[in-house]
């Protein structure tokens, strides 16, 4: 097992930072441990909005509602954001806007014909003889390809955590100290606006002790727009959380999902489902009913899977695009009666799963 370091495949490294103390230390030493990879993220933020036309000062403007929303609702996780940037030495803008570039990303001009929005992530709960895993893969820029770590963080407040992060954003997948697992997956409504970035939200969501709190976390007042919060405990427990700005659903059950609405009355609120969405959870879907896929092993073969089309659950950039091309950057399988967690830095049919030794941090 890895205690610590780097490791990984393919000629991608996985670095597990263990941080301990307050929302500043925190970030303070994920900053300090991982300053290279976030200098590297920034850079190709700062080519995406150099390429729309947007300077530090607009960059500045368009951000200051979400800034300001984060500040009033979570100062604690504004201050992890401050930290990292100190311990990193970045423009603590830059690493602010990182974590709201779902919100910042509608707002820019795109200069060639894409769409708005990418979809994003793919996720599923798996129950049988061999336990309950979460299986979860972080689809995101090219760009941001090997800029990965495993924060290991025992908070002065709230339970230890454990979560694979693009190294500029807060934690927001992964497994804490309560025994809940949670993968998020991007979701767009007709309602989202200004307020909490979604990065913050998921954040408050990776401490909940249950669905009861998982609920009140995810749908937390002010959000900027929705995600679908994936929660799975030991037992063959699981539940999705699928929020818009203003309005959430509760999905019962160990499932699968990618990036629309299942719900059918917010999926009303939200424009048509995108080709890729739909075929990733048409695949994920059937691998899910055909059986055979237990254990760890068994969620690593559904993560990496390429058979859907137009687009598969285990995405790989198309080299036209360069870094704003859609792929996944890293995979995590959670196994919770275990509480062990394996992740592969980028996609999972090229790098290695790497279990993450969690020592004493998630002990019961």
């Amino acid at each position: 097992m890895r205690s610590g370091g780097e490791a990984g495949g393919q000629g991608k490294q996985l670095r597990v930072i263990r941080v301990a103390g307050g929302p500043r230390a925190r970030g303070r030493q994920a900053g300090e441990a991982t300053a290279d990879l976030v200098h590297r993220s920034l850079e190709f933020y700062r080519g995406f909005l150099e390429a729309r036309g947007v300077g530090h000062g607009q960059l500045r403007e368009l951000l200051r509602p979400y800034t300001r929303a984060a500040e009033a609702a979570f100062p604690a996780y504004v201050e992890e954001i401050r930290g990292l940037a100190e311990g990193a030495h970045a423009d603590p803008l830059e690493v602010m806007a990182a974590n709201a570039w779902e919100e910042l990303e509608p707002l820019l001009e795109r200069p060639r014909d894409a769409a708005a929005q990418p979809s994003r992530c793919t996720a599923f709960v798996l129950t049988g003889s061999e336990g309950t895993m979460l299986g979860h893969n972080e689809q995101w820029y090219a760009g941001d390809d090997g800029n990965v770590a495993v924060i290991v963080a025992q908070p002065d407040d709230g339970p230890a955590l454990v979560s694979p992060t693009v190294v500029c954003c807060l934690p927001a997948v992964g497994l804490n100290g309560h025994g809940l697992a949670q993968a998020v997956m991007s979701l767009e409504a007709r309602d989202d606006g200004e307020g909490i970035p979604r990065v913050l939200v998921s954040r408050h969501a990776l401490e909940a002790a249950g669905q009861g709190d998982a609920v009140e976390r995810t749908s937390t007042p002010g959000r900027a727009g929705g995600y679908a919060h994936m929660f799975a405990g030991s037992g063959g427990r699981g539940f999705t959380v699928e929020t818009t700005s203003r309005r959430h659903a509760v999905l019962p059950g160990p499932a699968g999902h990618t990036n629309h609405y299942l719900d059918p009355e917010l999926a009303r609120s939200a424009d048509e489902p995108r080709g890729g969405s739909e075929s990733r959870l048409r695949r994920l879907r059937a691998l899910l009913a055909e059986g055979g896929h237990a254990g760890p092993q068994g969620a690593m073969e559904i993560l990496r899977d390429h058979v859907a089309e137009p687009e598969a659950i285990c995405v790989h950039p198309d080299p036209a695009e360069g870094g704003e091309a859609a792929a996944v950057v890293f995979s995590m399988v959670v196994h919770l009666e275990e509480r062990r967690m394996w992740v592969a830095p980028g996609r999972p049919c090229e790098a290695e799963y790497e279990e993450i030794d969690l020592g004493e941090v998630l002990a019961e």
